[in-house]
């Protein structure tokens, strides 16, 4: 994938609550990852990987509400080294949250999201280059209360 952002289509990769693995190899792309979340007039929550700084990050400035603080909306990043070429990612995604683990929880960022009910699409994405999705598998979770 090169300079693009693409849904993924599968009945696992959409949903208010998921977990998602992915591999990446790194080709030329400065950044590249998922989205999450997407929908309602360009609700997402970025989850990617800096090639140039070699860091994990999680992007909420498009996460849903955030204007009951000028705080809220940003991006937080950890250090991370690819391996052998490859990112893994792990994602757990909730309805007001996101925690991701970068490698084999040699990062780890956990974020507070608000999105709109209806964003629950998932992308992949890759910016300044080209990027491969080696490996992804998601799951829909399930509520224990229910």
């Amino acid at each position: 994938m090169k300079n693009a952002s693409k849904p993924m289509t599968s009945r696992g990769a959409k949903g208010k609550t998921l977990d998602i693995e992915a591999t990446f190899s790194l080709k030329d792309a400065d950044r590249f990852g998922l989205k999450v979340r997407t929908g309602a007039g360009g609700e997402e929550t970025v989850i990617g990987y800096d090639a140039t700084t070699q860091e994990l990050y999680v992007d909420r400035t498009h996460s849903g509400a955030g204007d009951f603080s000028s705080t809220f909306p940003g991006v937080r990043t950890a250090p991370l080294k690819a391996k052998n070429g490859k990112v893994k990612l792990r994602i757990l995604v909730d309805s007001s949250s996101v925690e991701v683990f970068g490698g084999n929880g040699e990062a780890v960022i956990t974020d507070q999201i608000f999105p709109d009910p209806s964003s629950t699409g998932v992308e992949v994405f890759a910016e300044g280059g080209t990027a491969t999705l080696d490996h992804m598998r998601a799951w829909q979770l399930k509520s224990i209360w229910r």
